[in-house]
């Protein structure tokens, strides 16, 4: 009877990045629990429409597990525009391709949120978390962030 050789796995496969066949969407399941909170879909806000609490600061290190959170409501990212720091420029340049589209932010973009754009037209405005804040701050920033906008036009 003839073995098959075993594949040893090792911590290099950790995260390695599988791409589906038609451009990289959808991601594996996150590694890691995302720290985000959305407004419920059919409440509306002239502001956000979440809040994004990344680990660090190189926030494309995070890109996979953010996408994959946001595919329920969004369906397939298409491109994220964000005002984007010297070290996450960097690491999309090591990244393999992933059908990802990014841009810098919009001309009223704030700096500190990033937007989300289906291919469906859809965009999700999330307002980013600094990283190194205590836990407890960062989620009442996030709690605010998507409490209903109880004031009446």
């Amino acid at each position: 009877m003839s073995r098959l050789p075993r594949r040893l796995f090792t911590n290099r496969d950790l995260g390695r990045f599988r791409a589906a066949a038609d451009g990289g969407q959808p991601f594996d399941a996150p590694t890691r629990t995302v720290r985000l909170l959305l407004r419920d879909p059919d409440e509306h806000s002239a502001g956000v429409d979440g809040a994004w609490w990344p680990r660090g600061d190189n926030v494309t290190a995070e890109l996979h597990n953010l996408v994959s959170a946001l595919t329920s409501r969004l369906g397939r990212t298409e491109r994220i525009a964000f005002d984007w720091n010297a070290l996450s420029i960097s690491q999309r340049g090591i990244d393999p391709p992933d059908g990802l589209d990014f841009v810098g932010p919009a001309p009223d973009q704030p700096r500190n949120q990033m937007y989300v754009f289906g291919r469906n037209g859809t965009c999700l405005r999330l307002l980013i978390i600094e990283p190194m804040l205590d836990a407890d701050r960062a989620y009442e920033d996030m709690q605010k962030t998507v409490a209903p906008n109880t004031e009446q036009a």
